[in-house]
């Protein structure tokens, strides 16, 4: 169990570099009435923050010195949360009865985000086993692929490629994609996202966005854009 400050008038949010002192050496930018300070802190990755009933995933947040705040409030604080991360939380804060609520959206948002990465899940078994019957139902019939390797359109194409590309070797390509950021708009997510493909004698990083789209609960991958990040 983690203690946070609310802090409506701070713009960012911040963690305690004392709770979490894992992460990347990073300076941070501080707003006060003087300004701007920057100052020595840390980049944490967390892969899930949950506050209440909300879960927000693959958050990175800067983690700094809070002793001075926690001596102000004569109680551990593990963090501060600015109105970046309140807004994504959908969270309203009511000063007269000292409670937090949260919006309908945001809780159906993140039911949304939660259902598409399980279904990617599924249909990245589904490439790494080679089905490709169960990974074309997971395309849209009007895809759109941007690769390194060259651009696509179609389902059928698509999966051409994919089939001449890394179905049925032996060992198996195996694919692992991670989400970094959701955003939802309407019937689609945009989303942020890492990809490694594991072959016989070369593994591939790339990094992209991909726009999905709902059909009958289903969210079927329309658009993919990624860049070669580097391979072993």
């Amino acid at each position: 169990m983690l203690t946070f400050l609310v802090d409506t008038a701070a713009n960012s949010t911040f963690l305690n570099v004392k709770s979490f002192p894992n992460g990347v050496a990073k300076s941070a930018a501080i707003a006060n009435w003087k300004g701007t300070d920057s100052v020595i802190g840390r980049e944490v990755s967390l892969d899930e923050l949950v506050i209440g009933n909300q879960h927000v995933k693959n958050l990175k947040l800067s983690a700094i010195d809070l002793s001075s705040m926690q001596q102000a409030c004569g109680k551990r604080i593990d963090g501060v949360l600015g109105a970046n991360l309140l807004e994504k939380l959908g969270m309203t804060i009511d000063l007269k009865n000292r409670i937090a609520r949260f919006s309908a959206t945001a809780t159906n948002e993140q039911t949304q985000f939660d259902e598409l990465d399980r279904q990617l899940a599924t249909c990245g078994q589904a490439f790494s086993r080679s089905d490709q019957q169960a990974f074309a139902a997971c395309l849209d019939p009007e895809m759109v692929l941007y690769t390194f390797a060259g651009t696509y359109h179609g389902r059928d194409e698509v999966m051409k490629y994919f089939a001449s590309s890394y179905f049925h070797r032996d060992p198996g390509a195996i694919l692992n994609l991670t989400p970094r950021a959701h955003h939802l708009a309407g019937d689609m997510i945009w989303l942020e996202y890492e990809l490694r493909i594991a072959l016989p004698q070369q593994i591939i990083h790339a990094r992209g966005t991909a726009l999905f789209r709902n059909v009958g609960g289903a969210w079927l991958l329309l658009n993919m854009n990624h860049s070669l990040a580097y391979d072993e």
